[in-house]
């Protein structure tokens, strides 16, 4: 008997995880683009860039699953040292170059050459319209951050001696070369220019110096100064953190690209236990200006909202929910939710339903429309 009210209870319980129908649907139409308007952004490549008409689509969630091909690297490779150390980021990149596609640029971190040059940089992960690909195991160190292949690159946190219980609070550099927290001088060294002359806060890069709290106490990453770009970064980009490089070559769909970078990060986030905190750019760790299209052209906040969407789409599938989008007019909208751009359409309306089958096997759909507005 008691062992039946013991499972009986847990049926309950695991009953009141799975969220309800009206949840899903409400979250699921808050993720619908009533209104895009189509971009022209320059992509940023190697040393110059092309104009690109920047396509939304009409949910910020894109109905596909993600298939990722796995062509993971040799062990031996002199991309792939096989060391492993606990992963604290998750690293976006894209891949500054106008010519190679997802495909291409995993097979370069297969072979490790690059036609018939040799190359030792390497990433877990690669994406573009051509698919999702795996290349180096997510807890081994990769090559992608800039931040040094010594073990001073690993990530590390140190006690500054400063209380406080703000969670981002402001860090600067004292006049003798210590950082501060909150105006307050801590017992940690900022790094100095290449001449030994300390530097100011001016010198951060633009995502800031890693800071966490512990027992009441600030502690503060380590850090280190890049002569190539001028910046103060945070250590632990190679060691610590998964890498994935997004694809920016020519005749490609770049939102499309990013939505798929969207995705895979959500559920790298899901299976590390990570935040949203923890997704961060190339340039928090060398103060490279990577991704640089996404950068310089004011997307990285919108990415990051895909980002969340995509995560929680995630627990909704987990939770045994089915997605699928239906286009009505499908001269203007693909099953994934992607807009078809025709040069010659002025404005116009996408009709579609979203079919939100739910784990009881009850389906919805309602129907849904965007409003699109041509390239300004």
């Amino acid at each position: 008997m008691r062992a039946l009210i013991l499972v009986t209870l847990l049926i309950f319980i695991s009953s009141l995880e799975v969220p309800g129908p009206e949840e899903v649907k409400n979250f699921v139409k808050s993720t619908i683009n009533k209104k895009v308007r189509i971009r022209t952004i320059n992509v940023w490549a190697i040393k110059q860039n092309y104009k690109h008409d920047l396509v939304p689509s009409v949910s910020t969630y894109l109905f596909e699953d993600l298939d990722l091909v796995e062509n993971i690297a040799p062990e031996g490779n002199p991309n792939r040292p096989g060391d492993k150390h606990e992963k604290k980021y998750i690293t976006v990149h894209d891949t500054g170059d106008f010519s190679f596609g997802a495909q291409t640029w995993s097979q370069a971190v297969h072979d490790a050459k690059i036609g018939k040059s040799i190359y030792n940089n390497s990433f877990q992960y690669v994406v573009g319209n051509d698919g999702y690909y795996h290349n180096i195991p997510d807890d081994e160190t990769a090559y992608h951050a800039g931040d040094g292949r010594t073990i001073d690159s690993l990530f590390k946190e140190f006690p500054t001696g400063v209380k406080g219980d703000k969670l981002k609070p402001h860090v600067s550099i004292s006049e003798d070369g210590y950082y501060t927290i909150e105006g307050e001088k801590t017992e940690v060294l900022a790094p100095t220019d290449s001449e030994g002359n300390i530097l100011t806060e001016d010198y951060f890069n633009d995502l800031g110096i890693y800071t966490t709290i512990k027992d009441g106490m600030y502690y503060i990453g380590a850090t280190w100064y890049s002569p190539t770009y001028n910046k103060i970064g945070n250590y632990g980009g190679n060691f610590n953190s998964i890498g994935i490089e997004s694809c920016i070559n020519t005749g490609s769909d770049i939102y499309f690209t990013w939505q798929r970078l969207a995705k895979l990060v959500a559920k790298l986030m899901d299976d590390n236990n990570f935040t949203i905190d923890q997704v961060v750019q190339h340039h928090y760790f060398s103060g490279k200006d990577c991704p640089q299209t996404m950068r310089t052209e004011g997307y990285w906040q919108h990415f990051l909202s895909l980002v969340k969407v995509e995560y929680q789409m995630l627990q909704y599938i987990k939770a045994g929910y089915k997605f699928a989008l239906s286009p009505i007019t499908t001269n203007y909208v693909n099953s994934k939710g992607r807009l078809i751009y025709n040069e010659k359409f002025e404005s116009y309306v996408a009709y579609f339903t979203v079919k939100i089958t739910a784990p009881t096997g009850e389906v919805y759909s309602p129907s849904f429309s965007t409003s699109v507005i041509p390239r300004n």
